[in-house]
């Protein structure tokens, strides 16, 4: 029995970490492949005796990098990815999906890879300068790089390949710098321009190459025959004919020529069909938590979007160049062309935006928008059973399936939907509790009912009030004032799974005016946070040995839980879950 659970756990494993390992053993084999390659062949025999294993380090690793600045534009092309979602959806839906739920992972495992490999390879041509200078080939001159023996390296950095290497270093180290959680979550617009400089960075990955610093001996077959058996390490190379020298071949066009010039189609192709005209705010609303609901027109007829995909808008206003995500809140139909968007203010460019609306008159700012493009979430729609976990403002990519269920409460797809959603406070109910609540008197009236099981989770007590007010000075910027209505013995407590329970009559005489309302809601709503073996426990018991899909949508230790969560449920009973995630930040 434990021998079968192994061997099930060891199953899962690889099965989850399968594009990790095959990802590690992709660029293992091309290094060791191209190390040995320059360590062996004749050709190089001349260079290596100057740069030792400085030579084939450095070519390794240019391979790598060479791999890596191809496969890291490949989840950018969005045109391309919607070209694709055309052509496989039809044929295997759960492989499109997979590979958009994988795209960042995919970038952010290339990235870290580039970053590495980057400052390996920069090492080794800083030991390789070194060694030009100090091993100066005085009988073959046109072999080195150096002018004359012993001089000094650092003047072998004013070269091209120096200056393009040393560029192209500080601007992989500063992408990734500003790629981490920190820089991105709260100084976002950094993030943004530093990477802006990736295309300036392939420009320089074309040039480096073409200087020519390394040479290579031009050999033809009577002189591959004649010294074939000679060890590539020994001195001791005689030849009838005179060595001829050339520089190495670039093949890094050929790495990226295919890649680049997708990316470059596709953002032509985005920038061809993007609608520059200015697209009209219908209506705003500010709700509980910072959290802006924009009501905005469509750019043509033609601009059709399905429940889970997401925009990028623009605001010329705030910035030129940024383009933010957003999912679509409800989708536009035949009779009503427009769409909803709901923003967090998170950040220094929706606190720019939050300003303009609430400074300036919202149909007056110039907004564009681009798409809509594919989302993992898109699968929620078309599931028999769709289990749905979200947390704040993650709960967009569900809604609108609740608007499908309203409009369509006897289609087949989604047949039934188990939605959780996790919020701070009481106040946030607000956002959906009309929706929800007439989502499942609809579902009643079509005598189903059991369509949609839905649980909300209050993690504060709601003993505690808050008023959030925001508001501009003289001098034009944004005050926010939080104002506490208790006392220091009524502070809000984070109630552990175990004590979580239903709000009771008494405790709706405190609670917002959201359960008073929408008493269908009350006996839906609780307070604390899900008890996930509980969770995960019934739906087992709800679903044996069936294959169900988890979609989450919200913060990182949430996603983090899940996944574990799924893989362990999956490798421990006969029902298996499949994760599925989304995430722009």
């Amino acid at each position: 029995m434990k021998i079968k659970t192994y061997l099930c756990g060891g199953y899962e494993f690889l099965k989850r970490k399968f594009f990790f390992i095959s990802w590690i053993s992709l660029v293992l084999f091309l290094l060791c492949n191209t190390f040995i390659y320059y360590k062996d062949e004749q050709q190089f025999f001349y260079v290596r005796r100057i740069l030792g294993l400085g030579l084939c380090v450095s070519r390794a690793t240019a391979s790598v990098l060479n791999l890596c600045s191809a496969l890291l534009l490949v989840p950018f092309c969005k045109k391309l990815n919607q070209f694709l979602y055309r052509i496989i959806s039809k044929l295997w839906p759960t492989l499109f999906f997979y590979w958009l739920e994988k795209a960042k992972s995919f970038h952010m495992t290339v990235a870290i890879t580039l970053s590495i490999f980057a400052v390996v390879h920069s090492a080794s041509h800083f030991v390789n300068f070194w060694n030009f200078s100090r091993g100066y080939d005085e009988e073959w001159t046109e072999i080195n790089f150096a002018s004359y023996k012993d001089e000094n390296p650092l003047w072998l950095l004013l070269s091209v390949a120096g200056i393009t290497g040393v560029s192209m270093l500080l601007i992989v180290l500063g992408m990734s710098a500003t790629s981490t959680r920190v820089v991105r979550r709260n100084m976002y617009n950094v993030f943004w321009y530093t990477h802006q400089l990736y295309l300036m960075f392939m420009v320089l990955l074309i040039v480096h190459p073409l200087s020519g610093v390394l040479k290579e001996e031009v050999v033809n077959s009577e002189a591959s025959l004649y010294s074939s058996h000679i060890d590539p390490w020994s001195n001791n190379v005689t030849s009838e004919a005179i060595p001829k020298f050339a520089p190495i071949q670039s093949k890094t066009w050929c790495w990226i020529a295919v890649p680049l010039t997708c990316y470059l189609v596709d953002i032509l192709w985005r920038i061809l069909t993007r609608n520059r005209a200015k697209i009209e705010i219908l209506e705003v609303a500010h709700m509980a938590g910072r959290v802006i609901s924009l009501k905005l027109s469509c750019p043509d007829l033609e601009f059709k979007c399905r429940a889970g995909q997401y925009v990028l808008l623009q605001c010329l206003d705030s910035s030129l160049i940024e383009w933010h995500p957003f999912t679509v809140v409800k989708v536009p139909t035949e009779n009503q062309r427009y769409f909803i968007v709901w923003i967090r203010v998170k950040g220094d460019w929706t606190d720019a935006l939050e300003k303009l609306l609430l400074y300036t008159r919202p149909n007056t700012l110039n907004i564009l928008v681009d798409g809509p493009f594919s989302s993992p979430m898109e699968g929620v729609s078309w599931c028999e059973v769709a289990i749905c976990v979200a947390a704040g403002v993650g709960i967009t990519p569900f809604v609108p399936v609740l608007h499908h269920m309203l409009q369509n409460p006897r289609s087949r797809f989604p047949g039934r939907v188990h939605l959780i959603w996790i919020v701070r406070s009481e106040n946030e109910l607000a956002w959906l509790a009309d929706l929800a609540n007439k989502t499942i008197l609809q579902l009643r009236t079509a005598n189903r009912p059991d369509r949609l099981h839905l649980e909300l989770y209050v993690t504060k007590d709601n003993v505690q009030t808050k008023a959030h007010t925001v508001s501009i000075d003289e001098k034009g910027s944004l005050t926010h004032v939080v104002r506490d209505n208790v006392t220091d013995d009524e502070k809000t407590t984070l109630l552990t799974p175990n004590k979580r329970s239903p709000y009771t009559k008494a405790e709706s005489r405190n609670s917002c005016d959201v359960i008073k309302e929408y008493p269908v809601l009350g006996c839906r709503v609780l307070r604390g946070r899900p008890y996930w073996d509980r969770v995960f426990g019934f739906w087992v018991h709800f679903y044996p040995e069936r294959h169900l899909n988890l979609y989450c949508c919200g913060p990182k230790k949430l996603v983090k839980a899940l996944r574990h969560k799924c893989g362990y449920t999956s490798s421990t009973t006969k029902t298996k879950f499949t994760f599925v995630h989304e995430s722009f930040s």
